[in-house]
Protein backbone atom coordinates (compact mmCIF):
# COMPACT_ATOMS: atom_id res chain seq x y z
CA UNK A 1 0.00 0.00 0.00
CA UNK A 2 1.77 3.27 -0.96
CA UNK A 3 1.66 6.02 1.52
CA UNK A 4 0.59 9.21 0.92
CA UNK A 5 2.04 12.39 0.95
CA UNK A 6 1.74 15.73 0.19
CA UNK A 7 4.52 18.39 -1.04
CA UNK A 8 5.54 21.50 0.21
CA UNK A 9 5.50 24.31 -2.04
CA UNK A 10 8.62 26.74 -2.20
CA UNK A 11 6.79 29.81 -1.49
CA UNK A 12 3.79 30.17 1.05
CA UNK A 13 0.68 31.03 -0.71
CA UNK A 14 -1.82 33.25 1.44
CA UNK A 15 -5.19 34.27 1.36
CA UNK A 16 -4.83 37.87 2.12
CA UNK A 17 -2.19 40.26 1.44
CA UNK A 18 -2.10 42.21 5.77
CA UNK A 19 -4.01 41.43 8.37
CA UNK A 20 -4.56 44.04 10.61
CA UNK A 21 -4.61 43.09 14.29
CA UNK A 22 -5.32 45.02 17.41
CA UNK A 23 -6.20 44.51 21.11
CA UNK A 24 -9.28 45.88 21.92
CA UNK A 25 -10.81 47.37 25.18
CA UNK A 26 -12.89 49.93 23.46
CA UNK A 27 -15.01 49.00 20.69
CA UNK A 28 -15.95 52.74 19.81
CA UNK A 29 -12.18 53.86 19.82
CA UNK A 30 -11.02 50.00 17.69
CA UNK A 31 -13.95 51.42 15.10
CA UNK A 32 -12.29 54.44 14.60
CA UNK A 33 -9.19 53.12 14.33
CA UNK A 34 -10.77 50.38 11.51
CA UNK A 35 -12.36 52.91 9.31
CA UNK A 36 -8.85 54.75 8.93
CA UNK A 37 -7.39 51.59 7.49
CA UNK A 38 -10.07 50.85 5.34
CA UNK A 39 -10.39 54.85 4.22
CA UNK A 40 -6.58 54.25 3.18
CA UNK A 41 -7.73 51.62 1.11
CA UNK A 42 -7.10 48.36 3.43
CA UNK A 43 -10.17 46.48 2.36
CA UNK A 44 -10.86 43.98 -0.15
CA UNK A 45 -7.71 41.54 0.28
CA UNK A 46 -7.52 42.02 4.02
CA UNK A 47 -8.03 40.33 6.95
CA UNK A 48 -9.04 41.99 10.69
CA UNK A 49 -8.56 39.99 13.93
CA UNK A 50 -8.82 41.63 17.33
CA UNK A 51 -8.07 39.84 20.38
CA UNK A 52 -11.26 40.96 22.82
CA UNK A 53 -10.14 42.50 25.99
CA UNK A 54 -13.64 44.46 26.39
CA UNK A 55 -15.08 42.80 29.48
CA UNK A 56 -11.73 41.53 30.66
CA UNK A 57 -7.69 40.90 30.41
CA UNK A 58 -8.70 37.48 27.98
CA UNK A 59 -5.24 38.52 26.66
CA UNK A 60 -1.84 40.27 27.85
CA UNK A 61 0.08 41.83 24.29
CA UNK A 62 2.37 38.74 24.20
CA UNK A 63 -0.98 36.29 23.95
CA UNK A 64 -2.38 38.08 21.94
CA UNK A 65 0.50 38.58 19.52
CA UNK A 66 1.36 34.61 19.48
CA UNK A 67 -2.54 33.93 18.61
CA UNK A 68 -2.52 36.90 15.92
CA UNK A 69 0.49 35.42 14.10
CA UNK A 70 -0.89 32.04 14.25
CA UNK A 71 -4.24 33.22 12.64
CA UNK A 72 -2.94 35.42 10.12
CA UNK A 73 -3.67 34.18 6.72
CA UNK A 74 -2.05 37.00 5.27
CA UNK A 75 1.82 37.77 3.50
CA UNK A 76 2.09 40.83 6.15
CA UNK A 77 0.53 40.58 9.77
CA UNK A 78 0.08 44.09 11.07
CA UNK A 79 -0.28 44.31 15.08
CA UNK A 80 -1.73 48.10 15.81
CA UNK A 81 -2.71 50.11 18.87
CA UNK A 82 -6.38 50.49 19.05
CA UNK A 83 -5.79 54.35 18.78
CA UNK A 84 -4.23 54.56 16.16
CA UNK A 85 -4.96 56.32 12.72
CA UNK A 86 -3.83 55.86 9.47
CA UNK A 87 -2.70 58.57 7.58
CA UNK A 88 -0.94 57.23 4.34
CA UNK A 89 -2.82 55.30 1.62
CA UNK A 90 -1.85 51.38 1.39
CA UNK A 91 -0.13 52.53 -2.04
CA UNK A 92 2.61 54.27 0.20
CA UNK A 93 2.83 50.96 2.37
CA UNK A 94 3.38 48.45 -0.51
CA UNK A 95 5.99 50.96 -2.25
CA UNK A 96 7.61 50.83 1.09
CA UNK A 97 7.64 46.79 1.01
CA UNK A 98 8.84 46.72 -2.24
CA UNK A 99 12.05 49.36 -1.44
CA UNK A 100 12.23 47.20 2.11
CA UNK A 101 13.06 43.91 -0.42
CA UNK A 102 15.16 45.27 -2.54
CA UNK A 103 17.50 47.26 0.39
CA UNK A 104 17.48 43.98 2.32
CA UNK A 105 15.37 40.87 1.82
CA UNK A 106 16.60 39.31 5.33
CA UNK A 107 14.06 42.16 7.18
CA UNK A 108 11.49 40.42 9.33
CA UNK A 109 9.48 43.39 11.11
CA UNK A 110 9.54 47.12 10.15
CA UNK A 111 7.25 50.01 11.96
CA UNK A 112 6.95 54.11 12.22
CA UNK A 113 9.64 54.14 15.19
CA UNK A 114 12.44 52.64 16.73
CA UNK A 115 15.98 52.50 17.92
CA UNK A 116 19.29 52.34 15.88
CA UNK A 117 21.90 52.80 19.28
CA UNK A 118 22.38 54.60 22.30
CA UNK A 119 20.19 58.21 21.78
CA UNK A 120 19.42 57.51 18.39
CA UNK A 121 16.03 56.97 17.76
CA UNK A 122 14.23 56.82 14.39
CA UNK A 123 10.52 58.31 13.83
CA UNK A 124 7.64 58.54 10.92
CA UNK A 125 4.70 59.46 12.93
CA UNK A 126 2.39 61.84 14.76
CA UNK A 127 2.40 61.05 18.15
CA UNK A 128 0.05 63.27 20.75
CA UNK A 129 0.24 65.88 18.31
CA UNK A 130 3.75 66.15 17.19
CA UNK A 131 5.01 65.14 13.94
CA UNK A 132 8.29 63.40 13.81
CA UNK A 133 10.19 62.30 10.59
CA UNK A 134 13.78 61.10 10.38
CA UNK A 135 15.72 61.34 7.47
CA UNK A 136 16.60 58.76 4.78
CA UNK A 137 14.36 56.14 5.74
CA UNK A 138 14.04 52.49 5.59
CA UNK A 139 16.83 52.58 8.61
CA UNK A 140 17.56 49.37 10.44
CA UNK A 141 17.04 49.42 14.04
CA UNK A 142 17.50 46.65 17.06
CA UNK A 143 14.16 47.56 18.77
CA UNK A 144 10.57 49.15 17.91
CA UNK A 145 7.95 51.29 19.31
CA UNK A 146 4.45 48.91 19.77
CA UNK A 147 1.91 51.20 18.38
CA UNK A 148 2.78 49.67 14.92
CA UNK A 149 4.31 46.44 13.86
CA UNK A 150 4.12 44.82 10.31
CA UNK A 151 5.47 41.72 10.18
CA UNK A 152 6.70 39.49 7.33
CA UNK A 153 4.65 36.28 8.03
CA UNK A 154 6.67 33.91 6.27
CA UNK A 155 9.40 34.20 8.78
CA UNK A 156 7.53 32.38 10.96
CA UNK A 157 8.86 34.89 13.85
CA UNK A 158 7.05 35.16 17.34
CA UNK A 159 7.35 37.05 20.68
CA UNK A 160 8.78 34.74 23.87
CA UNK A 161 6.12 32.84 25.77
CA UNK A 162 8.00 34.06 29.26
CA UNK A 163 7.38 37.32 29.28
CA UNK A 164 3.51 38.26 29.95
CA UNK A 165 2.24 41.69 30.19
CA UNK A 166 1.72 44.88 27.87
CA UNK A 167 4.97 46.20 26.89
CA UNK A 168 7.95 46.05 25.45
CA UNK A 169 6.98 43.56 22.62
CA UNK A 170 8.34 45.78 20.18
CA UNK A 171 11.33 44.83 21.62
CA UNK A 172 11.50 41.81 22.03
CA UNK A 173 9.73 40.41 18.67
CA UNK A 174 12.60 42.67 17.25
CA UNK A 175 15.78 40.48 19.72
CA UNK A 176 13.80 37.47 18.11
CA UNK A 177 14.22 38.31 14.67
CA UNK A 178 17.92 39.07 15.40
CA UNK A 179 18.42 36.26 16.64
CA UNK A 180 17.20 34.34 13.89
CA UNK A 181 19.41 36.30 11.09
CA UNK A 182 16.12 38.90 10.50
CA UNK A 183 16.47 42.51 10.27
CA UNK A 184 13.86 45.15 11.31
CA UNK A 185 13.39 48.79 9.73
CA UNK A 186 11.79 52.38 10.43
CA UNK A 187 9.67 52.77 6.88
CA UNK A 188 8.33 55.93 6.08
CA UNK A 189 4.81 55.23 6.35
CA UNK A 190 2.48 58.05 8.46
CA UNK A 191 0.07 56.90 10.90
CA UNK A 192 -1.61 58.89 14.02
CA UNK A 193 -0.67 57.44 17.06
CA UNK A 194 -3.35 59.50 19.90
CA UNK A 195 -1.79 58.59 22.50
CA UNK A 196 2.04 58.12 24.16
CA UNK A 197 0.96 54.90 25.91
CA UNK A 198 1.84 54.42 30.06
CA UNK A 199 5.19 55.07 30.24
CA UNK A 200 4.85 54.68 34.08
CA UNK A 201 3.87 50.87 33.91
CA UNK A 202 6.38 50.38 31.37
CA UNK A 203 9.15 51.45 33.68
CA UNK A 204 7.80 48.91 36.24
CA UNK A 205 7.84 46.16 33.74
CA UNK A 206 11.54 47.13 32.41
CA UNK A 207 12.50 45.16 35.63
CA UNK A 208 11.20 42.02 34.55
CA UNK A 209 12.29 42.03 30.79
CA UNK A 210 15.65 42.65 31.24
CA UNK A 211 15.75 39.18 34.11
CA UNK A 212 14.03 37.53 31.66
CA UNK A 213 16.62 38.27 28.73
CA UNK A 214 19.82 37.88 31.27
CA UNK A 215 18.35 34.27 31.47
CA UNK A 216 17.76 33.80 27.71
CA UNK A 217 21.42 35.34 27.07
CA UNK A 218 23.44 33.51 30.20
CA UNK A 219 26.81 32.41 29.21
CA UNK A 220 26.26 28.25 28.74
CA UNK A 221 28.15 25.18 28.16
CA UNK A 222 25.92 22.77 24.95
CA UNK A 223 26.10 19.24 24.48
CA UNK A 224 24.98 17.63 21.87
CA UNK A 225 24.18 14.07 20.41
CA UNK A 226 28.24 14.76 18.10
CA UNK A 227 29.97 16.98 19.92
CA UNK A 228 29.86 20.17 22.77
CA UNK A 229 31.08 23.51 22.90
CA UNK A 230 30.61 26.42 24.60
CA UNK A 231 28.64 29.71 24.24
CA UNK A 232 29.55 33.32 25.66
CA UNK A 233 28.57 36.35 25.34
CA UNK A 234 30.59 37.40 22.83
CA UNK A 235 32.27 36.57 19.48
CA UNK A 236 35.91 37.19 21.12
CA UNK A 237 34.98 35.04 23.82
CA UNK A 238 33.33 32.22 21.99
CA UNK A 239 36.36 31.98 20.23
CA UNK A 240 38.37 32.08 23.14
CA UNK A 241 36.74 29.60 25.44
CA UNK A 242 36.35 27.05 22.64
CA UNK A 243 40.01 26.84 21.83
CA UNK A 244 41.73 23.60 22.50
CA UNK A 245 43.40 24.47 25.61
CA UNK A 246 41.08 26.65 27.39
CA UNK A 247 38.13 24.15 26.14
CA UNK A 248 40.30 20.99 27.99
CA UNK A 249 39.32 23.38 31.42
CA UNK A 250 35.97 24.65 30.20
CA UNK A 251 35.13 20.98 30.59
CA UNK A 252 36.51 20.13 33.48
CA UNK A 253 34.67 22.82 35.47
CA UNK A 254 31.41 21.49 33.95
CA UNK A 255 31.88 18.17 34.94
CA UNK A 256 32.88 19.97 38.73
CA UNK A 257 29.78 22.02 38.67
CA UNK A 258 27.51 18.49 37.55
CA UNK A 259 28.67 16.24 40.03
CA UNK A 260 28.14 18.58 42.98
CA UNK A 261 24.76 19.43 41.65
CA UNK A 262 24.03 15.89 42.04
Amino acid sequence: MQTEFTKIRAVKEYNFRFCICTIVNDEAEYDLMKQSFETAGFIGDCQYLIADNTAENNFDAYAAIRRFLQESDAAYTIIVHQDVHCEDSRDILDKCLKSLDEKDPSWAICGNAGAAEYKKIIYHLKIAGDERKSRDLPKRVYALDENLLIIKTETLISVSANIRNFHFYGTDICIVADMLGYTSFVIPFMVKHLSKGNLVDMELKKTAFVKAYGYKLRRRFIQTTCTNFYLGKSQNQNELLNSKIIFFWVKAKTRLKNLFRR
